[in-house]
């Protein structure tokens, strides 16, 4: 049995980079310049060790085939939750001036959040763990522990490394940061709500007992045609 090992697959570009801020136009409302230039290369870094292009290539779900969306892609769950997370930290803030919260932290780790995805979403690693699962597992690593590692790889620092680490299922076994909460419930209620209006493949769906989906827009014209 033949050992695998993780390899970049083409250089990482500025036209690369550019791609990020264009799938990512919020990245630049990070004020923290190393945080912003970091959180760009981070993309840059997993984008480029995968077969996706860009971000905008990967498929828009929660898992491979688990909470997918019926348009769109990846970008558009990242930018959702960024949004989400900074409204949640702003009106706490709002609210109550006593609370400390990195409005940075948050909104960049929002947007690094998946940054493991190009890995555990790549065909190529699907097929392969789909082959022999019994080999290296499946997923070998989970976007969360890849994310983790893209992170430190390029020199973000540990807060937003622990926030692609544990803002999933991870983060039930690890005390979490203040910033990592505030993306947690963000990117959990991004799927929840998004399931809920049916804005989900229906195979797709995870079982929710209470979880009762409303038909969209265009499906309710459709059917009265």
């Amino acid at each position: 049995m033949g050992l695998h090992f993780v390899t970049q697959q083409r250089p990482i570009t500025d036209a690369l980079r550019r791609s990020v801020v264009e799938d990512l136009p919020e990245i630049e409302q990070v004020q923290n310049l190393v945080l912003r230039t970091k959180a760009i290369e981070a993309w840059a870094f997993a984008l480029s060790h995968s077969s996706f292009g860009r971000i905008s290539d990967i498929p828009p779900g929660g898992n491979p085939g688990m909470n997918v969306l019926k348009r769109g892609s990846q970008a558009d769950h990242l930018r959702g939750v960024a949004r989400l997370a900074l409204q949640i930290a702003d009106t706490f803030i709002a609210q109550r001036p006593e609370v400390r919260i990195d409005r940075d932290v948050v909104l960049t780790g929002a947007l690094c959040h998946d940054v493991g995805k190009p890995y555990e979403f790549d065909p190529v690693n699907l097929a392969r763990w789909e082959e022999d699962p019994s080999a290296t597992g499946q997923p070998t690593l989970r976007h969360t522990v890849f994310g983790t590692y893209v992170c430190l790889a390029v020199g973000l620092p540990e807060e937003i490394a622990h926030i692609a680490c544990a803002h999933s299922l991870e983060g039930q076994h690890i005390g979490v940061s203040s910033e990592c909460m505030i993306v947690r419930h963000a990117d959990h209620a991004y799927w929840s709500v998004a399931g809920a209006l049916g804005l989900l493949t229906p195979e797709s769906l995870r079982r929710d007992p209470i979880l009762r989906v409303r038909k969209l827009a265009d499906e309710v014209k459709q059917a009265a045609e």
